[in-house]
């Protein structure tokens, strides 16, 4: 799920999109996985895809592999920055966190959804906490047995950041 942050680098904040377009070069999926084909001894890239046109995206700039320059480079640190900075939480949707919840939370929704909020300013995002709360756990129902943090990759505090979510959206 990364460098790609499970898809959500296709929708960067406008600053960062600029970032990239300014470079001319390609998608902006196409800068993170060849960021991460960058590194020396790395042999394979794996890079999930939806669509065709994502394949065949993958396929022209992996053909006729190119590390990146100095200034693509330059760029990616200057998007990571962005990404950072925004108080963002950095989940990746894998839903590995879900299994074995006792509260059927499904927490990578409900952070898209506070995402979507805080980032994007979204005012959509509280119908759709709403919507991911039907039939399934709200933040405040954690109980904090910890299983979801046992399995995230991302190593993420999910007890923690459901917290800031139900502050966020059950005041």
């Amino acid at each position: 799920m990364e460098p790609v942050k499970g898809g959500g680098l296709v929708n960067l904040p406008s600053d960062a999109k600029k970032i990239f377009d300014d470079l001319h070069g390609g998608s902006y999926a196409s800068y993170a996985v060849r960021f991460a084909a960058s590194f020396p001894n790395i042999c394979v890239v794996l890079s999930g895809m939806g669509s065709m046109e994502m394949m065949k995206d993958n396929i022209s700039f992996m053909k006729d592999f190119k590390t990146l320059d100095e200034v693509e480079m330059n760029a990616v640190v200057k998007v990571t920055d962005i990404l950072r900075n925004q108080h963002s939480i950095p989940c990746t949707a894998c839903h590995y966190c879900t299994d074995g919840c006792p509260k059927h939370i499904c927490i990578p929704n409900l952070f898209a959804d506070y995402n979507a909020k805080i980032v994007f300013k979204d005012w959509n995002s509280d119908f759709y906490y709403g919507v991911h709360t039907t039939n399934a756990g709200k933040a405040s129902e954690c109980i904090k047995c910890g299983k979801c943090e046992k399995s995230c990759p991302q190593h993420l505090s999910i007890r923690k950041l459901l917290e800031t979510v139900c502050s966020t959206f059950e005041h």
